[in-house]
């Protein structure tokens, strides 16, 4: 048998229950054992843009998102075979699905009730679409770095710390590019820190376009940028990076009727097997932009050029 718990010694009807769920600011799903919608208030017909009439009697996949709707059917039938009552705020997101096929973030408390004889599951649903906004806007401020929009050194760390969990799980190849700018100092003593601004901010949209979805921009600290290149080999990397750095070339940046041009040295390194960390491939990537640096600059610099080296 079901285990019971405190909330089935509330023994109700549904036209008892109607007035005091309508009373509350939260909208209410009430779902007996089957999945079937038994009650809802009216704010759960606001919430969804449905008519009460076409939720009760209905399949609760009704308002459930398609991808979530199986797990979310196992998650039904588990809680029935052990009712504990979930209280709201417990860092789990759930998503609601409207008529129309938006979907709504949602926070979710669950307690079970007898309601006409049958034990039914009484859910009280609140619509967290600001907090969620909140929260994944200030999640991304901590990520990103306000003037270029790119990923910051701490996420540009966790990110190449995932990609050599990948490479040593299933030898995925990864790649990374370590690029700064040639002469910084010189732009902002002749342009100001305005002119030092406008290459960083133009460089990164420039990169941005260039990037695949899985690709990581980085800005990690003053004008040193990293790039990560999932799925890539070494070769392929050189190639992105030498497009890059012809790009930059390219590029004619303009301050205060002030026209000028910039350039970028870039070093290029790939996992490999006798990588222990993510911090041996930064290492040779760091190498290859300062060798770059001691042979004239401008220039793309891979990590096997560095055993060529005397």
């Amino acid at each position: 048998m079901p285990a019971k718990t405190n909330s089935d010694k509330l023994v109700t009807t549904s036209g008892a229950l109607l007035p005091f769920i309508e009373s509350l600011p939260d909208a209410v799903v009430i779902v007996n054992t089957d999945h079937k919608i038994a009650l809802i208030n009216s704010q759960a017909e606001n919430m969804f843009g449905y008519p009460a009439d076409s939720l009760k009697g209905s399949d609760l996949s009704m308002i459930i998102p398609d991808r979530h709707r199986a797990a979310h059917r196992q998650h039904v039938n588990g809680y029935f075979q052990n009712p504990v009552t979930r209280p709201m705020g417990e860092d789990k997101r759930f998503t609601g699905m409207r008529a129309d096929g938006t979907e709504i973030p949602v926070d979710i408390m669950i307690n079970t009730i007898c309601m006409d004889g049958v034990r039914v599951a009484m859910a009280l649903v609140r619509d967290v679409t600001y907090q969620r906004e909140l929260e994944d806007r200030l999640t991304m401020e901590s990520r990103t770095d306000e003037m270029t929009g790119f990923y910051n050194r701490k996420h540009f760390k966790t990110q190449l710390e995932a990609q050599h969990s990948g490479f040593i799980r299933s030898g995925l190849p990864a790649s990374v590019i370590m690029f700064d700018f040639d002469h910084f100092k010189t732009i902002n003593d002749q342009y100001g820190h305005a002119g030092g601004d406008l290459v960083l901010i133009d460089t990164a949209k420039i990169i941005q376009r260039e990037l695949r979805p899985l690709d990581v921009g980085c800005r990690i600290g003053g004008e040193e940028f990293a790039i990560i290149l999932p799925n890539t080999q070494l070769q392929s990397a050189m190639a992105f990076a030498e497009r890059i750095r012809q790009l930059v070339e390219r590029k004619e940046f303009k301050v205060d009727h002030h026209s000028f041009h910039v350039t970028v040295t870039m070093g290029v390194a790939s996992f490999s097997t006798e990588d222990s960390s993510y911090a041996s491939l930064m290492k040779r990537a760091d190498e290859a932009l300062y060798a770059g640096k001691a042979a004239g600059r401008n220039r793309v610099v891979s990590q096997d050029s560095l055993t060529l080296q005397p």
